[in-house]
């Protein structure tokens, strides 16, 4: 019996000694694969595979080495014949479950795109499943300092620049005071965040960055960096993050990788007026800033500003493009495809940045919107389903969400808010969207239950909620005889260049504000449209306008959220008033002043096409050279409203206002085809200096009332 216990003994003494042997050569063998994966760009999920077969098999190999002098002598018995089989399928489904749907091939690919020039071009980046997602929160002052207050929300911005440049990671600027929150907005889709400290004295800076586990907080990394540089530090710390979160050299060397001063400026003043959103101070200060001519193009086109003003800042950030990365520069090209109305260029050239940043939530806002432009409600439901299968994040839902309501497919809409409400049942903007989906759905009677409960555990009085009742009163009476024949169209607001389009499809109402994502409209009479917020308490009623003769011309828009209320006069533009100021704009006058007397005579409650054909008519009167003459005798600088003449045209700037032409209706008054609501006016005083003032029109008492206030009337400098 003792020699059976000592033979016992030494054979596991034996196992142990080849066990330990075998995860030593299993780990070597590891070490290897990973390397040749990384040095040959493929899927790093084949170490993990291995590693889990490697672990698997133990329970099988410890049984052979144990009794391998009979098994290689084929003798098993049964528990071995069912053990071997058992452990090879139970490691089997492991991997398949574990890693069934994951990319095995190459952590890259290949993306070809024909660039500016017309030439197909091709890249070679990293695929979005094997990006490393980064976080990164704002920053918080060491020492409260109102003078460098805003680098807090300026140093995230600058990183999330820097670090694109690297496809191997996908960095996003995020927000929140607490670790609590931080966690909560980073848990789900990424392993680190970064957030940080910072201070400014006497010129120095020093900023502090933490690189974090995103699962429970704990500090990975921290390091101090300081230095009279603040961009400098930007790209070290930059450096220092990719360093930290798993990008080692050899994959950070696959990518270009500009300093932050390059792709932006070497100004502190320009960078501050451009955190900011300060975009014009910023060209000032610095006029090579390209993202300040950029963002200021976006912001301006998001809610028509004015034509003129936003081809002239898509066109300077287009010449400046050249400091930025190949991504951004096609970004540029993409939005001046919008600006200019390019919209199929503008698909190709999203669908190609999509590629390359598949979550990128500024791309997929600009496909939507070049799908509300050009009403294909299928791409966009198409688009929404991939991004919401592939990924199933609080913005690709929502995106999801908006997708099944524009589709009307209003139970997979209720079954997709049930399923977030399990997750979070008492919060009161899920509380809304399910609300609102049961009214877009006409299933009243839950629709009014859920309004109910809302008003019991949120009671606040809104013009929203009235809004509502009374759509849901009407709605069980009779249902509204929206006339729509009548009321499609594009309408243009008076206080600048947006624009509504009204369409239906699919026998649903649509509203679409140009450059911006179409809503699903309710019909609250025979001429009243609502626009509702899913999740807010906010919306629009639209109320369209007739004439005497029952011709629909307009449309009295009130925006209200809660209890406030704005209103603003949209006027139909059928094809032949765009077309009238189209050659307006263009400087083709023939036959243009019995074109303005004909729409005058037919759109009498256009008040606006009456100023136009006072400047045909005053311009035929004039003659070229004494309106030459007109123009040089205002223009200047009027404080901060600058009138300049170029190419025999005549322009108004004022200080983050768009630029616009205006044109002569008399000898001291002009117009502006960017905002019809609003005269510009010159005179001379009693010491003959000339001021400029303005005039603004009062819709309901159809009058021009004149601006003579401090801030209005200024003397020419």
């Amino acid at each position: 019996m003792a020699d059976e216990g000592n033979n016992k003994e030494k054979k596991w003494q034996t196992v142990l000694k080849f066990l330990a042997a075998y995860l030593v050569a299993a780990w070597t063998f590891l070490q290897f694969v990973d390397w040749a994966l990384l040095r040959y760009k493929i899927s790093p999920y084949w170490v993990d595979m291995l590693l889990w077969v490697f672990i698997g098999i133990i329970p099988s190999l410890a049984i052979y080495l144990y009794n391998k002098d009979r098994i290689n002598q084929k003798v098993l018995k049964l528990r071995e014949k069912i053990i071997f089989p058992l452990n090879g399928l139970v490691v089997a489904l492991v991997l398949f479950f574990g890693f069934g749907n994951s990319d095995l091939g190459s952590t890259t690919k290949e993306v070809s795109f024909t660039n500016d020039l017309g030439e197909i071009q091709t890249e070679t980046i990293t695929k979005q499943e094997f990006r490393v997602g980064v976080p990164i929160f704002n920053f918080q002052q060491s020492a409260k300092d109102s003078t460098s207050l805003w680098l807090g929300n300026t140093i995230n911005k600058l990183l999330e620049i820097d670090l694109k440049q690297d496809k191997n990671i996908s960095p996003e600027v995020s927000y929140a005071e607490n670790t609590i929150d931080k966690i909560q907005a980073s848990s789900v889709f990424n392993k680190f965040f970064v957030d940080g400290e910072y201070t400014v004295e006497n010129g120095i800076y020093t900023i502090t960055p933490t690189v974090h586990n995103s699962k429970n907080g704990k500090e990975i990394a921290k390091k101090t960096f300081t230095g009279p540089d603040f961009f400098a530090l930007i790209d070290e710390i930059s450096i220092y993050i990719k360093n930290n979160v798993g990008i080692v050299q050899e994959m950070q060397d696959r990518y270009i990788d500009l300093s932050i001063k390059e792709m932006t400026t070497s100004s502190m003043k320009a960078l501050e007026a451009w955190a900011k959103r300060d975009y014009d101070e910023a060209v000032k200060i610095d006029s090579s800033f390209t993202l300040a001519y950029f963002y200021n193009a976006v912001r301006r086109n998001r809610y028509s500003h004015g034509e003129l003003e936003e081809k002239y800042l898509i066109d300077k950030a287009y010449d400046l493009k050249n400091n930025l990365p190949i991504q951004s520069q096609f970004e540029i090209l993409m939005y001046k495809h919008i600006i200019y109305n390019r919209w199929e260029d503008a698909e190709k050239l999203i669908g190609y940045q999509l590629e390359i940043e598949p979550n990128n939530e500024d791309y997929n806002r600009l496909l939507d919107i070049v799908y509300s432009e050009t009403k294909n409600i299928d791409g966009h439901y198409q688009h929404a389903l991939e991004r919401f299968n592939q990924n199933k994040n609080e913005e690709n839902a929502r995106s999801y969400y908006t997708s099944l309501i524009f589709s009307g497919k209003f139970d997979d809409a209720i079954n997709l808010i049930k399923a977030y409400e399990l997750l979070s049942p008492d919060t009161e903007e899920i509380q809304r969207i399910k609300a609102y989906t049961y009214l877009s759905a006409n299933k009243l009677e839950e629709a009014e239950k859920t309004y109910a409960t809302m008003k019991l555990k949120w009671p606040e009085e809104t013009i929203y909620q009235k809004t509502i009742d009374e759509y849901i009163a009407k709605l069980k009476t009779s249902q509204p005889n929206f006339d729509y024949d009548a009321y499609k169209g594009i309408y243009r607001t008076i206080n600048s260049e947006q624009q509504i389009e009204y369409f239906q499809k699919d026998n649903s109402y649509f509203i679409h504000y140009k450059n911006q994502l179409m809503n699903r409209a309710f019909a609250l009479n025979s001429d009243v449209l609502l626009s509702l917020d899913p999740g807010w308490v906010s919306g629009t009623k639209h109320n369209f306008q007739k004439d005497s003769l029952g011709n629909v011309y307009g449309v009295i828009v009130n925006q209200f959220n809660r209890n406030k209320t704005y209103d603003f006069y949209y006027y139909k533009e059928t094809e032949e008033i765009t077309n009238a100021y189209n050659l307006l704009k263009s400087h083709q006058f023939d036959n243009l002043e019995q074109t303005f007397e004909d729409l005058v005579t037919k759109y009498p409650n256009h008040w606006f096409l009456k100023d136009a054909l006072k400047y045909v008519q005053y311009r035929k009167k004039q003659g070229n050279k004494a309106l030459l003459k007109q123009y040089d005798k205002i223009a200047g600088t009027y404080g901060t409203r600058t009138f300049w003449v170029e190419k025999g045209k005549l322009f108004y700037k004022r200080d983050n206002l768009p630029k616009v032409e205006i044109f002569p209706i008399g000898e001291n008054r002009y117009i502006s085809l960017s905002k019809f609501e609003t005269h510009y006016g010159f005179e001379e005083n009693k010491d003959k200096k000339i001021a400029s003032f303005s005039w603004s029109y009062h819709v309901a008492n159809k009058e021009w009332i004149k601006a003579e206030n401090n801030t209005n009337y200024i003397l020419k400098n």
